[in-house]
């Protein structure tokens, strides 16, 4: 088959889309499928296929479109916000570059996002047979970040028809959680029977030959490492892992914590770790292709999310063979059995997670335990064969639909 697989996002990215993408890819090409990517550039001016060079100025699309629906707007609906009219023209744009580099030679469209998801299917040919996969929710992400002050206002309004539209502009939608299933038919309306459940996988033996890469940076000599791989957003919960490393410090000192990842609010939690004195203890690493390896050298995994749906981190740090502490957010309890492959503590407690850690360093025994438990539970749960066989049975699925 000839797929396209496609983000609004850009790509490659430090994120669960992008690693999602590059299974996929890797996977179909060795099956004998031709793939090809379709996404935003990294610079986020620009639309390309980073497989075979193709690319289109994003101006040369978006201003012509910029144009025509901002001038709607002012004429006919005046009292719409400006961050709706920029969605709405993000997405316009999209389709039309989509459409601009050509869609009729595919036998099976795959898209990544509501925003793809909506654009794709309004322009693709009548007969070709769109899946998708939806990696969380950002009508809530919105709300979380503060984006969208609340669900009686019109932004919620319009996010949560993007959530709805996003899902059911498919053949068939793709959750990687029980999670994002029922909230996509609780909280937006989506029919149970159009959305499908299908876990993530990892290239393991890939995995584990990146973890044996050296790495520049080695553990402190007596010290446990805590570890905590992601973005510096609000959604992930940074905030309140540094109020509970600020009680933990007060009770014992043989630690430092390693935050892996950039974004926004590095300066914030900077300036956060500066004023709680944790400087002696948190390092923050910015991006870094090594991840891996730093896992394999840390002893405690730490995620204070307060949203997330199927973390790839944590399946890491499972594989890593890792005691894991994370969060209650979302699909996170799919992913870990408290007390027997990890600690859950509830989203947002500080107090809870310093007690979790708190815990873990004073007992090795239970570290170690944990860590081997969710090694061998990972193994079974995180495999690409078991990602594919389930992703090859929905294509087969819609191209039946599709051919009737």
């Amino acid at each position: 088959m000839n797929i396209l697989l496609t983000t609004y996002f850009y790509l490659p990215h430090v994120g669960g889309v992008s690693t999602y993408v590059d299974v996929l890819k890797q996977e179909l090409e060795r099956l004998g499928h031709r793939v090809d990517i379709f996404a935003h550039h990294p610079d986020m001016q620009s639309y390309y296929m980073p497989n075979n060079g193709r690319r289109l100025e994003k101006a040369i699309v978006k201003d012509r479109i910029y144009e025509q629906v901002y001038g709607y707007y002012e004429r006919e609906m005046k009292h719409v916000d400006p961050w709706i009219r920029w969605r709405d023209i993000e997405r316009y744009a999209f389709e039309a570059a989509a459409a601009a580099f050509g869609l009729q030679h595919y036998d099976l469209i795959h898209t990544q996002d509501i925003v793809s998801t909506r654009a794709l299917w309004r322009v693709k040919p009548k007969g070709t047979p769109l899946i998708a996969t939806i990696h969380g929710c950002l009508a809530t992400e919105f709300i979380h970040s503060g984006e969208v002050t609340g669900k009686d206002t019109l932004p919620w309004k319009y996010a949560a028809a993007e959530e709805f539209y996003g899902a059911v502009s498919s053949n068939l939608t793709i959750t990687p959680t029980r999670w994002l299933k029922k909230q996509s038919m609780t909280e937006f309306g989506v029919p149970g029977n159009h959305l499908k459940v299908i876990p993530y996988g990892l290239d393991i033996d890939s995995f584990r030959r990146r973890a044996d890469q050296p790495t520049t940076l080695q553990a402190p000599a007596g010290k446990t490492v805590l570890i905590c791989p992601a973005r510096l957003v609000h959604v992930k919960g940074h905030k309140h892992l540094l109020d509970a490393l600020a009680m933990l410090k007060e009770v014992r000192k043989d630690w430092v914590c390693w935050l892996v990842g950039d974004g926004p609010l590095k300066e914030e939690l900077m300036e956060q770790s500066r004023r709680q004195g944790l400087e002696p203890f948190v390092q923050f690493l910015g991006d870094r292709s090594d991840v891996p390896a730093l896992l394999k050298q840390a002893n405690i995994f730490v995620l204070p999310s307060l949203q997330d749906n199927l973390p790839f981190s944590i399946m890491e740090a499972q594989l890593s063979a890792k005691a894991v502490v994370v969060s209650d957010a979302g699909g996170i309890p799919e992913m870990v059995s408290h007390g027997k492959t990890g600690v859950i503590f509830p989203s947002g407690n500080s107090g809870q997670l310093f007690k979790s850690l708190k815990r873990l360093l004073s007992d090795d025994h239970l570290r170690l335990r944990l860590g081997e438990q969710a090694r061998r539970w990972a193994e079974k749960q995180w495999s690409k064969e078991t990602l594919m066989q389930k992703t090859l049975e929905a294509y087969g699925s819609v191209q039946t639909q599709a051919n009737r």
